[in-house]
């Protein structure tokens, strides 16, 4: 075909570029804290600001790359180091490098020390913010914000919210819900009420509602949420809606601080108290996420982009993110996936407002208006964004390979966003920047436990973007799916979307997803997108594997091998007539389940199994074997799996999935 030579000749050129060792024309060096440095190895500079301003100009006078080297140790920021246009690389890339064998990293969190007793197992110190504290590890190891021992029911919705239609986030006159009954036998009136939240899961979306105040009347408590996010979060259709009388967790609350491993912030006394896990807290090392965000990669516009960087080796950790915030208030509304609701909109329907009334978190690394970026051979642990690296609008010819990420409360790789429907229509953009995300590779990357507190999101997504490559990444354990691409819906009203095309997801590993939501697939696909591939690709044991979703059109799923937990589960759905000119072939399942409700589809040579063991196959073992993470790569997969850390809330049982 001409579009895989034409592919091919890409990706070569990628990879070449991306496996080769560039005799660097000029070497700067950083190490943390050093002062009156020269950039020189004996005399280094003390911060990555300082060298990124020298890199500039040797860019400017040598032909050839730059390397800024960083040398072990800690970096810490109480901000993201900006990266504009004027900071690209001129004559080659600019490469910010940890120096080999030596462990930089750059963090956005606060240590936290002086711990006191205060009674039982339960310590305490002082944190100096303002902010909702949203993610604490001690030694190293998530905590989790103090909350119910168990899933309480509301008992229906209070009160409302008057909306008259001309706030600017608002798309018509109407009201949302002022708040949720509970039972008093079950919710106190916490001290702080400011500081509270409520999350709870409805099939594939999650919500994440905050609390302004609560109040008791006789036998019945009220938790008032922040508005206007409130009213936007309560006006959602389909599964966005929220049961009110359905099982809420309800978190970060002093009085709820009753269990190992818990912690609350009291930010009126600016006191962190910790439920002790039996650790030495003279000896303890804690830290409190801080920085919104690590590095921020921002052109001025198409035409003015930032451009010839790369990042390599360099650990990231402890950055925070505080949820989407509407006129100073806070929430996170799921649509679904990444899109979460951020305008009100009267009948819920989303779909007429050509997604502009969606949007997406900003990530550790924020990426706008950017080409010929590059992230290898990174390590994302412990963070508290919801992406990890967010290649959000205009990125183009830009690569993401061989990095690990772990231990996240978000995913790991965003593309594109939802507003770009029509690419120059958004509105929460400025006029005139906006721009698809192209010709971009995702590649031997190494996911596990991520999305741990935003369980919507899949493991790596993206939505409307063109000739972008999503290759041998090895993915488990996601509770919602572990690949998605593309976006629109075919029953919309909205005509489709030209904008997603080109599209390639391969030579993949992923499975054991939707650990907590439901509906999604281990590979999920939305919208018409000409020109794309799903191949060779090895999915196991999810609710349904490769899922093209409504409206999804002229994708080729070919040469993939399934792992299908059980004959209730289906390795393939079209379950539309809106899901139309898909073609699979000579693809091998286990239980051999699949629904084709579609339009002018094709399935045929699927090989069927009954069991797990494909070798009796040879062209399904050698996609077993070729899928995943490259030898050149396999250095950053660990000789074990890591230990699994629970995504569940507190007091969550299987049993409460998918309400």
């Amino acid at each position: 075909m001409k579009f895989s030579s034409q592919r091919n000749i890409w990706l070569s050129c990628v990879l070449l570029i991306s496996m080769s060792t560039l005799a660097a024309q000029s070497r700067i060096y950083v190490k943390p804290g050093a002062k009156n440095g020269s950039g020189s190895k004996s005399k280094p500079y003390g911060t990555i600001q300082e060298a990124r301003t020298a890199a500039v100009k040797a860019s400017k006078k040598k032909d050839g790359d730059v390397e800024v080297l960083l040398r072990g140790g800690v970096y810490t920021i109480d901000k993201p180091i900006e990266f504009s246009e004027k900071h690209s690389g001129v004559n080659g890339k600019i490469i910010f490098k940890a120096y080999e064998g030596e462990k930089a990293v750059i963090s956005g969190g606060v240590k936290v020390e002086g711990w006191q007793h205060v009674e039982g197992p339960i310590y305490k110190a002082r944190l100096d913010r303002d902010t909702k504290l949203r993610s604490l590890y001690v030694n190293g190891k998530r905590k989790r914000m103090a909350g119910t021992d168990m899933p309480v029911a509301g008992l229906g919705d209070w009160g409302r919210f008057e909306i008259d239609g001309s706030e600017e986030w608002s798309f018509g006159a109407g009201s949302g819900i002022e708040g949720i009954k509970f039972s008093s036998a079950d919710i106190d009136v916490y001290k702080n009420p400011q500081d509270v939240e409520l999350v709870q899961f409805n099939i594939w979306t999650e919500k994440i509602l905050c609390a302004k105040d609560i109040v008791e009347h006789d036998d019945t408590t009220i938790i008032k949420f922040q508005q206007p996010y409130g009213a936007i979060a309560t006006s959602m259709a389909w599964a966005g809606k929220i049961n009110y009388k359905k099982l809420f967790v309800i978190r970060n609350a002093f009085e709820l601080l009753d269990s190992p491993g818990e912690f609350y912030f009291d930010r009126t006394t600016k006191t962190l108290y910790y439920y002790s896990e039996g650790e030495d807290m003279t000896q303890v090392e804690v830290y409190a996420s801080t920085s919104m965000g690590l590095i921020k990669l921002t052109g001025s516009s198409t035409s003015s982009r930032v451009s010839n960087l790369r990042f390599e080796g360099i650990t990231f950790s402890h950055d925070d993110w505080q949820l989407m915030e509407v006129a100073g208030s806070h929430g996170f509304a799921g649509i679904q996936s990444l899109g979460l609701a951020v305008k009100f909109i009267p009948d819920g329907n989303w779909h007429p407002t050509k997604y502009n009334s969606t949007d997406i978190p900003t990530g550790t690394i924020q990426v706008t208006n950017a080409s010929n970026i590059s992230f290898v051979r990174n390590y994302f642990e412990r963070n508290g964004s919801a992406i990890s690296i967010n290649l959000a609008n205009d990125v183009v010819d830009t690569e993401v390979s061989g990095n690990s990420f772990q231990n996240l409360l978000g995913n790991a790789v965003n593309i594109g966003h939802p507003q770009h429907y029509e690419v120059g229509d958004g509105e929460l953009f400025k006029p005139g920047v906006e721009g698809v995300c192209k010709n971009v590779l995702v590649s031997n990357n190494y996911l596990r436990n991520v999305c741990l507190d935003y369980r919507q999101v899949e493991g790596i997504t993206s939505f409307f973007v063109e000739n972008v490559t999503i290759t041998h990444n090895d993915i488990a354990g996601t509770p919602y799916g572990a690949i998605t691409c593309g976006w629109w819906w075919g029953n919309s009203g909205l005509p489709p979307s030209t904008v997603a095309r080109g599209n390639l997801i391969s030579y993949n590993k992923a499975g054991n997803s939707h650990q907590v939501l439901d509906d999604g697939g281990i590979i999920y696909v939305l919208g018409e997108q000409p020109d794309s591939y799903i191949e060779h690709n090895y999915v196991f044991n999810g609710p349904r594997c490769i899922y093209p979703d409504d409206g999804s059109a002229y994708w080729t799923i070919r040469d993939n091998v399934v792992g299908n937990p059980s004959y209730k589960h289906m390795w393939l759905h079209l379950w539309t007539k809106r899901c139309h000119d898909i073609i699979a072939y000579r693809n091998y399942v286990k239980n051999h389940f699949y629904m084709d409700n579609g339009t002018n589809d094709i399935v045929e040579q699927t090989y069927s199994f009954r069991e797990d063991d494909f070798s009796t196959n040879p062209d399904a073992q050698q996609i077993i074997d070729e899928a995943g993470i490259e030898e050149a790569f396999q250095d950053m997969v660990p000789d074990s799996e890591p230990e699994v850390i629970s995504i569940f809330p507190k007091g969550f049982k299987e049993s409460d999935r998918f309400h």
